[in-house]
């Protein structure tokens, strides 16, 4: 936003009344500090809002945690391009420099960048510390002049340094560390906008852009309904989008009947298979054809306002380049976040993690609960063929393997049984899996590439996803130096992209009136408010994901069709929230033949199509299951979608 500001108590008080948040119960904010915002001149910059972010990506992935979009340095060992932004310098002085930045592996700082203010840099290197954790470094001080000042992000090492804001201060400002008051002084200072823009009333608001966000929201729009699609990416597809790139799978079936997933699934995703990817492009196209959706990409939602305990009535999000904020009201919602976010926000009811073996008798569950997920994957990169040989000088913080004894000798071992390997319940850390003569080192598409289950995949989501970063790339110096099935047919290829978004399989999933279980799978149980299927089977990955040794998946029942009901799709206790892909309501051995994107896709049409009728006769979400379940089923078979009987065949679109 390239302002400054200076604020007195009076226009504080004020500014924080605008947003709800009241002046004497400020966490963290004395009398003391505000002593200090009244005699400093204070100029705060968020990174994302650069003019120029150059090479830098902006990175919001981790907003929820660590408070805001940052910028990324995504050159694979290569600096990337400055970000470069002026601010306008209203009093001369001398400003100390403060710079919020993460060294994301303290033992060798591998992100590094200089700030340059008016073309000095600053003696102090960013991103190294002392920790792990996201803090303000001191920068020095320097005399600015009155005018305007240019700013520069320059990358010194090309992986992945990461810089949030930067501020000038006089006065002796200090910038927080405390979540609570960084918030506040980002409101203050102009890091986001204090006035929240009403975006008008919908619907319905759908928040999340995947496979269930989207047919969601062109079912909804179809049916006559006004809706807004809120994705935090720049693109559509969520896992399935050409950013992730996760083949859009759901069948897994035999002949001779290959059909899965029909509908709105059809419309977005192309034929099935394993190097078949999804086009973000072609499903916005789909979802921008539709007159009643609003699309607003690369907008986070980030709160809701209540209009009482268990109905919502507007969500809160910002742009996540301009920081604005935004309101979007509407009778009924929608979360297809996958971590459940708007449900989270709202004090829905949500579990995460293991059931333990006797709540729902599954015989894949352990016998305790326990908090372990499956882990997250960076399935994309970009490997350049040259004319000459190049070279790759891999840094001595990615993991290494130089030969084929320093792996484990079996890749994967997967159980097709009911029965849990003992291994899923005692130590199983290995020394990863060889990639043998894949000579990408199977990053192109690197499923089995996984990690994060032992950790928490929201609250631990950056240090899992740089985990991988380390993985990956010990994989491709492996790939390019020591392999010997590889290393020849690699010396004229380069590593030129890693993509820095994973995609995530599981963490929290919203409770309906229904929770999903094994023995919807055991007992193929055919609901009578049966509005999708899937036939993937309960795919569970080992929670040690690449380094697990022995057994690293449970993938009982492929083929086998099984119901998912209406009731997996709302609430329990908020009384107008939908929710629809990973988040709905299952169990985690459950949910693994229901995170599938087809399946997923099936799930959100159900729920734009329940909304219609919700908001024809003034129902809730529930009132749709208890008065109207059956004109739902009949609109998705005339919508061309497929749902199972109870005698075992197939309610055709024909039909």
């Amino acid at each position: 936003m390239n302002m400054k500001h200076h604020i007195s108590k009076f226009r504080y008080a004020k500014l924080m009344a605008i947003v709800g948040i009241a002046f004497c119960g400020l966490a963290g904010c004395s009398e003391t500090q505000m002593q200090q915002t009244d005699a400093a001149d204070v100029i705060w910059q968020e990174a994302e809002q650069f003019a120029s972010t150059g090479k830098w990506s902006n990175d919001s992935q981790h907003m929820d945690i660590m408070g805001s979009p940052y910028l990324l340095a995504t050159g694979v060992g290569k600096p990337v391009d400055d970000a470069v932004t002026t601010v306008k310098v209203e009093k001369k002085g001398t400003y100390t420099l403060w710079v919020r930045c993460r060294d994301w592996l303290p033992s060798h700082s591998p992100g590094q960048f200089q700030v340059i203010v008016n073309g000095k840099s600053s003696k102090v290197p960013f991103g190294k510390a002392k920790s792990d954790q996201w803090q303000w470094i001191d920068g020095g001080a320097d005399q600015l002049e009155e005018g305007v000042a240019e700013l520069r992000l320059r990358d010194t090492t090309g992986w992945w340094g990461r810089c949030d804001a930067i501020v000038l201060a006089t006065g002796g400002f200090e910038p927080s560390n405390e979540k609570e008051t960084l918030a506040r002084q980002r409101l203050m200072y102009g890091g986001v906008s204090y006035k929240i823009k009403d975006m008008g009333r919908y619907d319905l608001v759908v928040v999340g852009g995947g496979p269930a966000g989207m047919a969601a929201s062109i079912a909804a729009a179809r049916h006559g309904l006004k809706v807004a699609l809120i994705q935090d990416r720049p693109v559509l597809g969520g896992n399935s989008s050409s950013e992730i790139q996760v083949p859009p799978m759901g069948y897994i079936g035999n002949p001779p009947d290959k059909r899965n997933i029909t509908g709105i699934a059809e419309e977005l995703f192309g034929k099935q298979g394993w190097t078949n990817f999804a086009n973000s492009e072609k499903m916005e196209d789909v979802a921008c054809a539709e007159d009643n959706i609003l699309l607003r990409l690369n907008t986070r939602a980030v709160d809701v306002e209540m209009d009482s305990k268990t109905r919502i009535k507007a969500v809160i999000a910002l742009d996540v380049h301009s920081g604005q904020r935004m309101r979007f009201s509407a009778p009924l919602f929608a979360d297809t976040t996958g971590h459940g976010w708007i449900g989270f926000y709202a004090g829905a009811q949500w579990r995460m993690g293991q059931e333990a073996r006797a709540e729902f008798n599954e015989s894949l569950a352990p016998l305790e609960a326990g908090n372990r997920t499956m882990g997250n994957t960076l399935y994309k990169a970009v490997i350049k063929k040259c004319k000459e040989p190049v070279s790759f000088d891999c840094p001595d913080w990615a993991y290494q393997w130089k030969s084929g004894l320093d792996f484990d000798k079996v890749k994967s071992i997967r159980s097709r049984d009911t029965i849990r390997p003992e291994n899923f319940d005692r130590p199983a850390h290995g020394k990863g899996w060889d990639p043998g003569n894949d000579p990408d080192g199977s990053l192109t598409y690197s499923f089995w590439v996984e990690y994060g289950g032992i950790e928490n995949t929201i609250q631990d989501a950056e240090h899992i996803r740089d985990e991988l970063f380390r993985i990956n790339i010990g994989l491709w110096n492996y790939a390019k130096n020591h392999n010997p099935a590889t290393k020849d047919k690699n010396q004229k290829r380069q590593l030129v992209w890693l993509n820095y978004v994973p995609g995530v399989r599981e963490s929290r999933r919203l409770v309906g009136d229904y929770i999903l279980s094994q023995q919807d799978y055991d007992k193929q149980i055919v609901h009578d408010d049966t509005i999708a299927f899937t036939d993937w089977g309960p795919d569970c990955h080992h929670p040690e994901g690449f380094w697990t040794k022995g057994v690293d998946c449970i993938h009982a029942y492929p083929g086998r069709r099984t119901s998912i009901p209406y009731r997996t799709l709302y609430s329990k206790n908020i009384e107008n929230l939908f929710m629809a892909g990973r988040c709905h309501s299952a169990t985690h051995i459950a949910l693994g033949g229901t995170r599938v994107m087809r399946p997923c896709a099936g799930m959100g049409q159900a729920v734009g199509t329940a909304a219609a009728i919700a908001m024809k006769y003034k129902e809730t979400p529930r009132g749709v299951y208890e008065n109207h379940i059956k004109q739902l089923q009949d609109t998705l078979i005339k919508d061309g979608c497929r749902l199972m009987k109870k005698n075992g065949q197939m309610r055709e679109p024909s039909e």
